[in-house]
């Protein structure tokens, strides 16, 4: 069952049927890796969906063949072969996908995004992170969520994204990093749901900034608490 979020809601229509089939539904799963990471299992008769960091008991639960999920599974393999030929094996692998941007009066990027799946008889999952690789020699953007999630992207710029169509939102936050010459959005977070961006990921050094630190610990996790709400005090901290 797929409860009523925004998040449940995009993956709802990602899934939902439609003329272009399983190349419909691996593009609307792409355009979600625009925003969030996501670990798909398909596992007794449905397809599990959820963001990379939340727990288990978060994920939601699609009802699909397991057929449909195979030839989705299928059309990734495909796409990376397309843009990074030999990346992977029809069964397995790791690669990249630039994603056009969705058809939209609003001028967007495309965006790109870090692909791995398993796709076995007995065993099927795909995950889809925010592209690393492409940022080359790029900054390291920590994101404060509303939600109490830390993510971290990796790009070279962050930008302030307009939405024309709509006065009355906000706007949202890109990061873009530089792929053959052009830019690409690598991720993109809406300003109502954000508390603060930083450079480098969250830990307090000796003069107490925030600095770049390998992966997170109970204490690393401590400072980002400290410094969420830091942000959320002065909301002129980290954007």
């Amino acid at each position: 069952m797929i409860q009523s979020t925004p998040f449940a809601e995009r993956v709802q229509q990602a899934f939902r049927p439609s003329p272009r089939g399983v190349v419909g539904l691996v593009d609307d799963l792409l355009g979600l890796c625009r925003v969030h990471q996501l670990r798909l299992r398909f596992t007794e008769g449905h397809c599990s969906v959820r963001r990379l960091g939340a727990d288990d008991g978060d994920a939601l639960t699609v009802p699909l063949p397991k057929s449909v999920f195979r030839a989705a599974l299928a059309r990734v393999a495909a796409l990376c072969n397309e843009q990074h030929p030999g990346s992977v094996t029809p069964y397995r692998g790791e690669s990249e996908v630039v994603v056009p941007p969705p058809p939209s009066p609003n001028c967007s990027p495309p965006s790109t995004c870090h692909v791995s799946f398993l796709n076995t008889p007995s065993e099927q999952h795909l995950e889809m992170r925010f592209s690393r690789s492409t940022a080359g020699h790029g900054n390291r953007f920590t994101v404060l969520l509303r939600d109490q999630r830390s993510v971290t992207v990796y790009g070279h710029a962050l930008k302030y994204i307009q939405n024309p169509s709509n006065p009355a939102d906000y706007g949202s936050y890109g990061i873009l990093s530089r792929v053959s010459g052009g830019e690409v959005l690598t991720a993109l977070f809406r300003v109502s749901e954000v508390i603060g961006v930083f450079s480098g990921d969250l830990r307090e050094s000796d003069g107490g900034a925030p600095s770049a630190v390998g992966p997170g610990t109970a204490a690393v996790s401590s400072r980002r608490d400290t410094q969420r709400q830091r942000a959320l005090d002065d909301p002129s901290q980290g954007l």
